[in-house]
């Protein structure tokens, strides 16, 4: 918030800059420039207790914790939340979940609970990251079948809002099927 405290801009076009005139508002979600300046403060702030992926994953203000071993995550997670809320960050115990992975290694049994502060941290069977469905057991069925029809709903929005509306010129629907329907 900091950063956007008594800031100025004007805007560029081809006549020329406007005046400089005061920016109130600051970056809201969806501008191009907030995630790329937030994974940089980020970044720099959670340097020293990253690890290598794929230990570790960052995207933005998703963040992916792997370890061998449920109590190893908990002393990594707590070594997170410590280095963030020095810096005035906060981890969300309310989106914050974990997924235990057996695939037969005989790590079943550990009755260790994952915690925040002493705060449980509920395990689920599966959750998204970046789009895709990760599993427990390893399964991609159902992440494959939500690809594809997010794919088919892109498509028909695509195809009924332009191949399918006459008030598009016959040109740009051309044009519209050689780029998009016929590769």
């Amino acid at each position: 918030m900091d950063m956007y405290a008594k800031t100025a801009t004007s805007v560029r076009s081809p006549v020329g800059d406007t005046k400089s005139f005061p920016a109130v508002v600051g970056l809201h979600q969806g501008s191009t420039l907030s995630p790329f300046l937030f994974a940089v403060v980020l970044d720099e702030l959670s340097k020293s207790i990253q690890k290598t992926i794929p230990w570790c994953m960052m995207f933005t203000d998703d963040i992916v914790l792997v370890a061998e071993r449920k109590q190893n995550l908990n002393v990594r997670l707590e070594g997170w939340r410590a280095a963030l809320e020095r810096k005035g960050l906060r981890i969300s115990r309310a989106k914050t979940e974990y997924l235990h992975c057996d695939f037969g290694e005989g790590n079943n049994n550990e009755e260790v609970q994952i915690t925040i502060e002493d705060q449980s941290i509920p395990e689920v069977t599966k959750f998204t990251y970046l789009g895709s469905f990760v599993h427990n057991d390893g399964e991609i069925d159902s992440d494959v079948a939500h690809r594809v029809n997010v794919g088919w709903c892109r498509w028909k929005a695509a195809a009924t809002g332009v191949l399918c509306d006459r008030r598009f010129p016959t040109k740009l629907n051309g044009n519209f099927y050689k780029v998009v329907v016929r590769p």
